[in-house]
């Protein structure tokens, strides 16, 4: 989930655990992992057209960076902000760097890559 190693203690360890927990997530995540339909949710991604800021780490093990460049390509209006040092949640893994981006984003102002 973190490109650091090092931010990943027993206290992270332990939410997500318990985000496990509560009810209804499993079969919530269970849901979403069994509907996936590439066609038809590509196909919906191509409707928007309104002003979306994606975000993504470059080292996310997770969903490969490629991915980002197809959302950024499909969504209209979108602007897409890759943090070089970061994983599959960059807004844990440095919520300072990332806020800065949204607040530019939420200003009007162009982010640079």
């Amino acid at each position: 989930m973190y490109a650091d190693d090092s931010k990943v203690d027993e206290k992270l360890i332990n939410r997500y655990y318990e985000l496990t927990l509560r009810q209804g997530n499993r079969q919530a995540l269970s849901r979403r992992l069994n509907e996936s339909d590439d066609a038809s949710d590509q196909a919906q991604i191509k409707q928007l057209d309104i002003p979306t800021l994606i975000l993504w780490g470059a080292k996310d093990d997770l969903i490969p960076v490629e991915n980002a460049v197809l959302f950024h390509r499909d969504i209209r209006n979108s602007q897409l902000k890759i943090f070089d040092n970061l994983g599959h949640v960059p807004h844990e893994e440095d919520p300072l760097a990332t806020v800065d981006v949204v607040k530019q984003f939420l200003t009007d102002d162009p982010i640079s890559n």
